[in-house]
């Protein structure tokens, strides 16, 4: 049976895939700490099978997502996870009383987006309104699916050092005592490196902005993934075969970053461990990010 948390994401999940909702409640309040579960779920609940001119959403569909939505929507760790990281973006007011406000999205940016989001049946508009982060950036920064390496040609994460562990000269300064416990770790696979997590939402004249958030300098460990995995299958697919894998990473070793992707020319996936998080027992550390990689990669190749 669902709990609140995973019913809460069956309703997303299950608007995504009618692609159409009607709102039969007020907008979310702005009070974080006073928003009931109940408001969103009737948010997205309440939704309407009527024809409507179908325009371009505003990023492209993932492909064959639906087995990712239930493996998440099953699991209320991953639901919870997913709720929190919505109402971490839920823009707050003026008279407020949560101490960490974002300023709430000019009425009118507001209230174009929800009607875009309406006519196109795009949940990300909504929720880039709502929430400042697409759809697919709560999973990624809910860490329920992996990041893209350099995804849409943006360099992420920044390699700080080559493949024999000399470091690059970069306008990210790297203190000395950063340097000196990344040498002692160097092997192939390993890099210094400066990574991030992004969101996006809407500037007043409606055009998006991307926005930078949890930027951090870390250890990056990758392993390639083979050819006859990453040919056949769409992201989702891909997402949906990394699942365990990610979840175990997130039980171990919270808050490490999962990517996948093309790597240097090669399809691989990698963890990437913030110093802040991760810097004591980093060598250990690292033994289980290559440890949970290398499981990751014999299951797909299983699959």
């Amino acid at each position: 049976m669902y709990n609140a948390y995973s019913k809460y994401t069956f309703h997303i999940f299950e608007w995504c895939k009618y692609n159409t909702f009607s709102l039969s409640r007020q907008a979310i309040k702005t009070d974080t700490k006073s928003v009931l579960k109940e408001d969103f779920l009737y948010l997205f609940a309440q939704r309407t099978r009527k024809e409507v001119i179908c325009m371009p959403t505003i990023f492209p569909r993932e492909e064959k997502a639906e087995a990712l939505f239930d493996k998440i929507a099953k699991d209320p760790r991953a639901c919870k996870r997913l709720m929190d990281a919505f109402y971490e973006g839920v823009a707050c007011d003026e008279d407020s009383s949560v101490e960490e406000e974002r300023v709430l999205v000019d009425k009118q940016v507001f209230t174009n987006a929800l009607f875009t989001a309406y006519k196109n049946k795009d949940l990300s508009a909504f929720l880039m309104a709502v929430c400042g982060n697409s759809m697919f950036d709560l999973l990624r920064n809910a860490f329920l699916i992996p990041l893209r390496f350099n995804d849409k040609g943006k360099e992420n994460p920044i390699l700080l050092s080559d493949e024999d562990g000399n470091i690059i000269e970069s306008d990210i300064h790297i203190p000395e005592s950063k340097k000196h416990m990344f040498k002692k770790l160097v092997e192939k696979n390993r890099y210094l490196a400066y990574g991030f997590l992004e969101q996006h939402s809407f500037k007043e004249d409606m055009s998006i902005q991307t926005i930078q958030n949890e930027s951090h300098l870390g250890i990056l460990v990758v392993q390639e993934m083979p050819e006859e995995v990453h040919e056949k299958l769409s992201d989702a697919q891909i997402y949906s075969g990394l699942w365990d894998s990610m979840m175990k990473l997130e039980d171990l070793l919270y808050n490490a970053f999962f990517y996948c992707g093309d790597f240097k020319g090669k399809y691989c996936v990698g963890v990437f461990l913030p110093f802040t998080h991760f810097e004591h027992n980093l060598e250990k550390n690292i033994e289980v990010s290559n440890s949970i990689l290398y499981e990751c990669i014999q299951k797909m190749l299983g699959d």
